[in-house]
């Protein structure tokens, strides 16, 4: 009995870690999109005289377009002072750091999600977005690297949604090693601290992505997160009532964290009673908090 929960619960760590990979990168996360610069305009047709001489000649090809430089396009950016903007910009350069160091990423399509599940596709880039990404990366400096994380925290702090899942997978001052070499260094408690804190007040307010993430990370544990069952079980409770209220019952995500679903009977396996109780209650109170969210303004002011 207990090496079939041991495989159930591996399964569910591999269930979730899939979920989560698909709520960080395609809900709300704008994948590399250079700004194209205009192609100049045509040549002027050809004096009349040598009409017979254009016709025979095959066309110049079409002027390679060209990206607007990176750092244009941050500068614009952050000049908003919007913190989904500037959170728009550690995205451009967040994913020209991971293809500089690695010449590729990851593309997660929505073509390629699979019912019912709503797994993600993951494919590494095409020839053309290699190229695309090269044109435009190339121009990033290591001061523009680090800048990332500064635009980062004004959007973590901002509450934009993707931010604190961001904030700690980055890890203090973009070093995820940190935690686990130097845990008594102030600056990383400090770091830590405040990542638990926006992290936990977006799950409270039903961010689907926080959500996502806590789950996972409250059930297997790491240098950030130690093991909490109670709120992993919160938490996907959570995320399986949101899902339903947003997409129908018969959500394959919602269906994966219904109370009564094996995933779910194996994360309250060693809860009490009593702990059940408190974490239904405490995911209702998240499902109708991001419920009044998604509301447009004025909404009840309209009702009769």
């Amino acid at each position: 009995m207990r090496t079939v929960r041991n495989k159930l619960g591996l399964a569910a760590i591999v269930a979730i870690a899939a979920g989560t990979l698909f709520a960080l990168v395609t809900r709300d996360q704008p994948a590399i999109a250079p700004v194209i610069m205009p192609v100049p305009a045509a040549a002027p047709p050809a004096a009349p005289g040598l009409q017979w001489l254009q016709e025979t000649i095959p066309a110049p090809a079409p002027p390679a377009v060209a990206p607007v430089p990176l750092a244009v396009q941050v500068d614009r950016l952050v000049a908003t002072r919007d913190p989904a903007r500037a959170y728009a910009a550690y995205r451009l350069l967040a994913d020209c750091a991971s293809f500089n160091r690695d010449g590729d990423r990851i593309v997660f399509d929505d073509a390629d999600i699979t019912p019912p599940t709503g797994m993600p596709g993951m494919r590494a880039l095409t020839a053309v977005e290699k190229a695309r990404d090269a044109l435009l990366c190339a121009g990033m400096t290591e001061r523009m690297r680090q800048s990332r994380l500064d635009y980062l925290a004004i959007a973590a702090q901002a509450g934009v949604p993707g931010a604190a899942v961001a904030m700690a997978t980055e890890g203090p001052f973009g070093d995820r090693t940190a935690l686990a070499t130097r845990p008594s260094d102030p600056l990383v408690q400090q770091w830590t601290a405040t990542v638990h804190a926006q992290l936990a007040r977006a799950a409270d307010e039903g961010d689907l992505d926080v959500l996502h993430y806590l789950t996972g990370m409250r059930i297997g544990g790491d240098t950030l997160f130690t093991k909490d069952a109670a709120a992993a079980y919160r938490y996907g409770l959570a995320l399986g009532m949101i899902q339903r209220q947003v997409n129908g019952l018969e959500d394959g995500m919602g269906r994966l964290y219904r109370a009564d679903s094996a995933l779910m009977r194996e994360m309250a396996a060693e809860l009490s009673e009593e702990q059940r109780a408190v974490a239904v209650a405490d995911a209702g109170r998240i499902a109708e908090a991001h419920r009044a969210r998604q509301k447009p303004a004025g909404a009840e002011a309209a009702q009769p």
